[in-house]
């Protein structure tokens, strides 16, 4: 079987997931992504120079990214790990002294129970 016969085969039983993230901007406070954690990648930003990480994650709408900007990045962003399950929330912009602002979020760790299986059946090892 050739890889276009195996690729049309799998996309008909539905059996493909796709890898391209739909990139996610913050702009309504509550705005909510819950998902997997798949990496954290470090980003070299335009505007000001500074580093900040892009979050790729698994949801339940597909793949995902996003950047939270350098403050969460140190607090949570530090403390989040490849595999894990989080809700972010977004807060809204704060303004900080100097005409500088940051934006705020909840980043809430999700611990299932052990005998909970979360994810489709495609996230489950054979």
């Amino acid at each position: 079987m050739g890889y276009r016969e195996q690729f049309d085969k799998a996309k008909s039983a539905n059996a493909v997931k796709s890898l391209s993230a739909k990139y996610v901007e913050w702009k309504e406070v509550g705005q909510q992504i819950i998902g997997e954690l798949v990496a954290k990648n470090p980003v070299h930003g335009q505007l000001g120079g500074s580093d900040y990480n892009q979050y790729l994650f698994n949801t339940d709408d597909g793949m995902v990214k996003f950047a939270l900007g350098r403050a969460s990045d140190t607090e949570a962003g530090a403390m989040m790990q490849a595999g894990g399950v989080y809700s972010i929330t977004y807060g809204g912009q704060e303004k900080l002294k100097g005409g500088r602002k940051i934006n705020r979020f909840d980043v809430v760790e999700v611990i299932a129970p052990d005998d909970v299986v979360v994810g489709g059946d495609k996230d489950i090892p054979i």
